[in-house]
């Protein structure tokens, strides 16, 4: 079984970083709870922002900044980076650079991801898309 360290590196590096959304099976439990802004099963709420942000920042990359780990619970704190090429949340494309940082904390169960509590910097995120 993986060790929670592992776990969550894949989730950004493969994953995320590595668009292999097929990964979300293997990740994730079944029942995964996500605590985050929706209302979404974790499942769902993973492949959706993955594919919003691949379309709307196709150069996406997180940059993990530090991971602590605690048995079965990891914090992560990572930076996104890229360029808004694409539409998002009804904004078109405007070439600029975007940055945003964030926070998720990890809940495991037998080497796979149950619950994630993510804190997104989302309101920067607009107003650097925006001009907000």
């Amino acid at each position: 079984m993986p060790t929670t360290r592992e776990t969550v590196e894949r989730f950004y590096a493969e994953l995320f970083n590595g668009r292999r959304f097929d990964l979300i099976d293997e990740l994730l439990t079944p029942d995964a709870v996500n605590h985050g802004p929706t209302d979404e099963p974790a499942r769902e709420a993973v492949a959706g922002a993955d594919r919003i942000v691949h379309e709307s920042f196709s150069d996406a990359v997180l940059h993990v900044d530090d991971i602590l780990v605690d048995g079965d619970k990891a914090a992560v704190r990572w930076t996104m980076t890229g360029t808004h090429d694409g539409d998002f949340l009804g904004t078109p494309a405007t070439g600029k650079a975007i940055r945003m940082g964030a926070t998720v904390v990890f809940g495991l169960r037998d080497g796979r991801i149950a619950e994630l509590w993510p804190q997104l910097d989302f309101h920067g995120l607009i107003r650097q898309v925006t001009g907000a």
